[in-house]
This record gives structure tokens, sequence and C-alpha cells, in this order.
């Protein structure tokens, strides 16, 4: 028997959702770990609530989660795998199975945490992240979405591309900025390749990071936490409006979804939905002198940035 055999044979799922026994449903939940939208969501967060000194790790977290979603989907529109076929296999669940977008972003996203975090020691971050990352991959193959050789080539590109990062770190500080110039490498390269994945998505966001981050890099942003909360639930509310107007407008109907002024309209979309990400600590710098945001600072929890009620120990191995 091959080894490619065992990574890609559905056996190899049923021997896995064997081994966990009863446990089989609660990797339905674990699997939820490693959404796209969820490792977004966590990485603006942190990004706009981490300590201001560090937003260059911070920003390197979402730089390595957009080259790895840039990869996972170029590599699938590319093989066009189909996933397995097992009695307990989701039916029409979406998208191809090589390789697993859910390990690569989760390896990229928790590895690349692990990596700038400045919590705990560094061992303990290391450990937790591996868990975290083991986990999420392992419940792609119980769940029957994924082969074993998916999740592992997976997990295996997304730490490389934090490895890829670390490689272009100076004296230990990260840039995102060749990272983000990576992830919009990877996009256009996976399109000229032929894949379809995502392309208005992984383009957008590849260069919004890019333009955002040369863009606010160098410049200062606010120590005020309500400043970026209140800013950002107004951008919130404008992304809100804009999905209205473009379900209004038709954009998302399938017939026209691939039309190249549909792909264009989102790349523009993508493109400034990142840049405003990246930038709006620095935007906020307006406000943060208003009576209503000094208020709200006040009545929340924030230490400068920070949402949190004491500050943290750190160490280090």
């Amino acid at each position: 028997m091959s080894l490619y055999t065992v990574l890609w044979d559905e056996a190899s799922n049923e021997l896995a959702r064997e081994a966990v026994g009863p446990t089989a449903p609660a990797f339905d939940l674990i699997t939820h770990l490693g959404d796209g939208a969820l490792l977004v969501v966590l990485g603006v967060l942190i990004y706009w609530f981490g300590a201001p000194d560090n937003r260059r790790d911070r920003a390197f977290v979402i730089a390595v989660g957009i080259a790895a979603l840039a990869l996972s989907a170029g590599l699938k529109g590319i093989f066009q795998i189909p996933r397995p076929e097992l009695a307990f296999s989701p039916e029409a669940y979406p998208g191809y199975t090589f390789p697993s977008a859910h390990a690569m972003g989760a390896a990229a996203f928790y590895g690349a945490l692990a990596v700038t975090m400045e919590w705990g020691r560094r061992r303990i971050r290391y450990v937790l992240a591996g868990g975290i990352i083991g986990l999420i991959a392992l419940s792609r193959v119980v769940m029957g979405v994924h082969y074993v050789g998916d999740v592992l080539v997976g997990v295996a590109l997304g730490l490389a591309l934090v490895a890829v990062g670390i490689w272009l770190a100076r004296e230990g500080v990260f840039d995102p900025g060749p990272t983000f110039v990576l992830a919009a490498g990877i996009a256009v390269g996976a399109l000229l390749l032929g894949s379809r994945q995502f392309v208005s998505l992984t383009l957008g966001a590849s260069l919004g990071g890019t333009i955002g981050w040369y863009y606010v890099r160098d410049r200062r942003t606010t120590d005020t936490g309500a400043a970026v909360l209140a800013i950002g639930v107004l951008a919130l509310v404008g992304i809100l409006l804009l999905r209205v107007i473009s379900e209004f407008l038709g954009i998302s109907v399938p017939s026209i979804a691939f039309s190249p002024l549909v792909i264009g309209i989102e790349i523009i979309g993508f493109t400034l939905l990142t840049a405003v990400t990246l930038v709006l600590p620095a935007f906020a710098i307006r406000i943060e002198d208003r009576p209503t945001v000094q208020r709200l600072q006040r009545a929340l929890p924030f230490r400068g940035r920070r949402f949190e009620a004491e500050d943290t120990p750190l160490g280090d191995d």
C-alpha cells in the first residue's frame, strides 16, 4: 500500500471517525475554530484593540491569513479535486477538497499568533496553537469533508507561510508589507493558472492590505480604544448598507455573479474594506478627544487601546 493510498483514501476517514468514537459530533463544533469568518473577526479585533506599539505583529497575523486564503483558494481552483464521498459526509458540501482551507488557515493564523504574541511563555503558546491546529485538521477528516492528505498539506503550507514571515523579519521585528505583497502575487498567479475560486476576495484583500499597510505603517494611531470602537461601528453600518444596496441591485444573482463588471466592483470593494480595516486606528485620532468618546472610554474597561481590566503578566522562556 502506497503512502498516497493511505493519505487520500476514504478508508482513512472511516478509521479516524471510528477512533474518536462517540465524540465525533463534537468535531462538528471544533471545526468552526477554523472558519474563515471567525478568523477574520479575531484578526480584526486583535489588530484594532491590541497595543499600538505591536501593530506590526498584529498586521502580520492578518497578512499571513490573507496569504493562506489566496494560496488555498488558488490551489483548490487549479486542482479541482472532488471531496470524499462517505456515508457520514455532509450532503452537497461546497468547494473542492485539496488542500484543506480550514487546516491551512488555522495553521497560518494561530501559528502567527503564537509567534507574535507576548502572552505567557513561548513554549505554552506553541503547544496551545499546535493543539488547536491539530483538532481543526482532525475535525475535517472526521467530518468526511477532507482526506488526511488534504489537511496535512494544508497545515504544512500554512506553517510555511508563517516561516516565510519569520524569515523576512528584521531583528525580530515583523514586516507585514512583504507578506501582503506575497499574498497579492499568489492571488494573481492562481488567476493566471486558471483558478476562479474567490478571485475577487483574494485579489481585493491582498491589494487592500498592501495599500492600507504602507499608508498607515509610519502614521500615528490612536491610544483610545473607544475611538476605534466608534469608527469601527460606523464602518460596520456602512458595510451593511453596501450589502443591502448590492442585494437590491442584484449583484449577488448567480447569473451575473461572474461578469467582469461585477468582479471588478467586488475587487474594489474588498480592497477598500481591507485598507480601511488597517488604517482605521489612524483615522480614529480625529475623534479621540470628543466628549462622547471620552465618556465611552471611561465607561468601558479600556486600558488605552486594549480592552482589559488589568495588565496581563508577560513571560518568555
